[in-house]
């Protein structure tokens, strides 16, 4: 019974730090670009990767680590997770959703020195000082509102991510109907194309605004 709550506790984690990261993300986005958009590939206000890294951390790293092995164990998480993400999201759709090649001391476009440091310095908040709130926090609830509260979000983030990989599924069908060759101009057209298709393409080109499409050139 015990281990079955853990999971529930390791649940709500997932769950509120992916939307603090997708916070993060909108502010960051706004700042950049004075408007708001909904970043993520949900359509609901959460940020998978963030949740799924903050749990790797959670699981691996102690509060009583020193503070140097805090900070580089959760760069090196943090980071080793989003190269995964990206290198698995572009093999298997297609796509590179996002692309660091513009900025110093990235490694093929897909990490970079300065979101290294972000992993590092959130690991150490998230284990000296977030984790501890919000285990008091849970520890308030009666077990089994907490239990049922989280199942329920929980489905609806499945379903959402349902909804997601499929609206993502349509859109990589679309790219292919209209691509020609691997050109910038080219991209730039399918991104225009793609963009009056529908409410789903629209958000997430939106929500990725240096999304890249992979054409491979047709004889």
């Amino acid at each position: 019974m015990e281990n079955s709550y853990n999971i529930v506790i390791f649940c709500g984690l997932f769950i509120i730090y992916s939307f603090i990261g997708w916070i993060i993300e909108v502010l960051v986005s706004f700042i950049y670009n004075h408007k708001f958009i909904n970043r993520g590939f949900l359509i609901g206000p959460l940020v998978p990767i963030w949740g799924t890294g903050a749990i790797l951390i959670t699981l691996v790293l102690r509060p009583d680590d020193s503070l140097f092995n805090l900070i580089i164990s959760s760069a090196f998480i943090g980071t080793f997770l989003e190269y995964i993400v990206n290198y698995l999201m572009e093999k298997i759709f297609k796509v590179r959703w996002w692309d660091y090649s513009h900025l110093p001391f990235n490694i093929n476009g897909r990490v970079c020195l300065s979101s290294s440091c972000f992993f590092g310095i959130g690991g150490l908040l998230i284990v000296k000082f977030l984790n501890p709130f919000f285990f008091n926090v849970f520890s308030k609830f009666e077990p089994l509102l907490f239990s049922s509260i989280t199942y329920i979000l929980m489905i609806l983030v499945l379903i959402d991510f349902s909804i997601s990989f499929n609206i993502i599924q349509k859109l990589k069908i679309s790219v292919d109907s209209v691509r020609k060759d691997y050109t910038e101009e080219i991209s730039k057209k399918v991104k225009t194309v793609l963009m009056n298709k529908a409410f789903g393409f629209k958000r997430l080109l939106k929500a990725f605004p240096n999304i890249k499409f992979s054409f491979k050139n047709k004889k």
